[in-house]
């Protein structure tokens, strides 16, 4: 997988994928939430993917799903990458050597969560499709411009934002939301809706980090890319919707 694949049309099916199956994980560990003990920081393992959902994207059911108190997993995300975790509140972590998916058990309650594991299961099929090397090669680990290689503290463009396989990861959860929404305003009419959709999508690239990383806009081949994935993935929900 070359790195702009990361952001071509053709994974759109993949994405759609992923939000699917996120929805059935995150209905599965809800049922754990009492398994979990808030002052321990012993992970709670879930099982294989494989153990209670099909999916279609080959490798995904191999993935062990855990829960883990928030404090314990923040400490071990921290301990991978201190400057950018140290004292915040990871939501999750993938890890390919698992290969495991680790779960914020604090947050499970919160139908936020679903967000993050739409990130994490797309983190780890970026990393299956480039085998490996999605969260390991320069290629993907490190962002494309030099103006976003280096730590601005009057920006959002921290180098970590802004690698290739995080971009794609927050994209996910554009689209997670995106579906979010288009099932919320499906009583819109279709050009109605695609209106709609398409302001809420600009309101997402905003919220998740990523209008920032592409200030030129439609002049960026990228952000061009990005855009007509979102529309294309845009125009098939509203036709599931009106399938329904």
């Amino acid at each position: 997988m070359r790195l702009q694949e990361l952001f071509l049309i053709e994974t759109t099916e993949e994405d759609r994928a992923i939000v699917s199956l996120a929805n059935v994980v995150y209905s599965h560990i809800k049922k754990y939430i009492d398994y979990v003990d808030p002052d321990s920081p012993e992970p709670v393992n879930i099982g294989k993917i494989d153990d209670f959902a099909e999916t279609p994207l080959e490798g995904m059911e191999d993935i062990n799903i855990v829960l883990q108190q928030g404090e314990a997993l923040g400490r071990e995300v921290a301990a991978q990458n201190k400057e950018e975790y140290e004292g915040k509140d990871p939501r999750g972590l993938w890890d390919s050597a698992g290969p495991t998916i680790t779960i914020n058990a604090d947050h499970i309650s919160s139908e936020k969560i679903k967000s993050t594991i739409v990130h994490e299961l797309r983190h780890a099929l970026d990393d299956l499709k480039s085998s490996g090397r999605a969260g390991t090669s320069s290629k993907y680990d490190t962002p494309k411009k030099k103006v976003h290689r280096k730590k601005d503290p009057y920006a959002k463009n921290f180098p970590y934002l802004a690698k290739p396989s995080e971009i794609n990861a927050r994209f996910s959860q554009v689209l997670d939301g995106l579906t979010d929404s288009i099932a919320k305003n499906s009583n819109l009419p279709p050009q109605q809706l695609w209106d709609q959709e398409m302001k809420v999508l600009k309101r997402l690239f905003i919220m998740h980090n990523i209008s920032d990383l592409f200030p030129e806009k439609e002049q960026s081949r990228d952000y061009k890319r990005l855009m007509k994935r979102a529309a294309d993935f845009i125009q098939k929900e509203i036709k599931y919707i009106a399938s329904l």
